[in-house]
């Protein structure tokens, strides 16, 4: 049986829908699902792929990257389309995850963040077996704290991968059913997208955005990650980035100029600005995560964005407030709002995770969440009072709390039984 039967099966719909009821979504997106089930809009669909009639092409979208000036292109299909190839994915990822290297955390079942940072700092799980290289408990020496690191990563990974290296890999991998190989390579091969209403040709890689891309990625670099794996280095992957560590420093240049060299002949290009090397003893950033000897807390680069998002919010809605002269407590009461929903909401791509699931299971300390808190309510302070003078300390902090805002640190130790293995 081939998972192209998978879009025709009430039953693996079910299936895919308590998945998704498990993951606490938006309650929107739920009822669509419900909806989209039981009105049997995927037959259709699936009748379509199966009569190898052609899909929808994709459209193309800029969306601004948070502190960059270039935007980010992503793709989407219709609606309907998007939807069953999310079960598609679902299927693909569950049926082939056997083939990826234990230190791939991306887009997988029972993987995440969460493990690829704990995997980091066991060492990897080749601990319990006598270690990485045989040595034992890495923590019994120093921890990764010890060693030397290197992190990289891929300049526009999705969107940069081509599609004429990539097909044979993917030809390899499902070998054992080429009814759904040939439905996905006339997807990748198909060099037509939407943009601004017209049909445009152009090269657009695994196509950031898309619900398959995710296999996609995870397959491309694989026998990258199965190279360290195989060696016995302790690396790690979460998509297009990646990090590696060595007990020397000619160890770390070497594993440096393996994977520039393995990156390059992939088709793909090292993001220099986000290269880094890291002596023993220092703080190393991961994912957004800064590991920091005994400490594990958002790094600072993730404080400055989050910083600079609500600095332009606050500016964008003062002048709002001062052009329809409003009340600043209107103001202050849409940045709560706006905050609120991103740092605690579940984010409207069922794929993502709010800023909150992400962090907390993972950091062991308030002191970035309080630094957080303190810059959010100084936003508020200068929205309700117009000033950045001392003046703006007459709204208290329970007038801030009237308006609606929640506090990262107290949330936190809410949730703290869910933090625990």
């Amino acid at each position: 049986m081939s998972l192209l039967d998978i879009p025709g099966d009430e039953a693996a719909w079910r299936s895919f829908y308590e998945y998704k009821q498990s993951l606490a979504l938006p309650k929107k997106f739920s009822q669509e699902l419900q909806l989209f089930i039981d009105e049997k809009r995927y037959l259709p669909i699936a009748a379509a792929i199966r009569a190898g009639r052609a899909f929808p092409l994709p459209r193309k979208a800029a969306i601004s990257k948070s502190g960059a000036d270039r935007k980010r292109m992503v793709y989407t299909y219709p609606k309907d389309e998007n939807t069953v190839l999310k079960l598609l994915t679902y299927r693909l990822l569950r049926k082939y995850d056997g083939i990826f290297a234990e230190g791939l955390f991306s887009f997988r079942p029972g993987r995440n963040a969460k493990g690829a940072v704990k995997y980091i700092l066991r060492g990897g799980s080749a601990r319990e077996q006598g270690g990485i290289h045989g040595q034992g408990d890495i923590h019994g020496q120093g921890g990764i704290h010890a060693m030397h690191c290197y992190k990289v990563d891929i300049q526009d990974y999705f969107n940069s991968i081509p599609a004429e290296q990539f097909l044979p890999m993917l030809e390899s991998c499902l070998a054992d059913d080429p009814e759904l190989y040939g439905f996905l390579a006339g997807l990748l091969s198909e060099d037509r997208v939407l943009y601004h209403g017209e049909t445009v040709v152009e090269k657009k890689g695994i196509m950031a955005g898309t619900p398959l891309s995710a296999f996609y990625a995870n397959l491309y670099l694989s026998p990258l990650d199965r190279h360290f794996e195989e060696a016995g280095v302790l690396y790690a992957r979460y998509s297009d980035d990646i990090i590696v560590f060595a007990e020397t420093g000619n160890e770390i240049r070497a594993h440096a100029d393996f994977i520039r060299d393995y990156i390059g002949k992939a088709g793909l290009s090292v993001n220099s600005s986000k290269e880094y090397f890291y002596a023993p003893g220092e703080g190393i950033v991961f994912l957004g995560f800064l590991m920091d000897g005994d400490r594990t807390d958002v790094a600072p680069v993730t404080i400055r964005k989050l910083k600079a998002k609500m600095r332009r919010k606050r500016d964008a809605l003062a002048r709002w407030a001062k052009r329809r002269h409003l009340d600043g407590t209107k103001a202050a009461k849409a940045f709560v709002k706006v905050f609120n929903r991103k740092l605690f909401d579940c984010p409207d791509d069922d794929n993502e995770l709010s800023w909150s699931r992400w962090f907390f299971p993972i950091i062991n300390t308030t002191e970035s969440l309080a630094v957080i808190d303190r810059y959010a309510e100084d936003c508020i302070r200068y929205l309700v009072s117009g000033r950045h003078t001392k003046a703006r300390f007459n709204v208290r902090y329970g007038d801030i709390k009237a308006l609606g805002f929640r506090s990262l640190v107290n949330e936190y130790y809410k949730g703290g039984s869910e933090r625990q293995e």
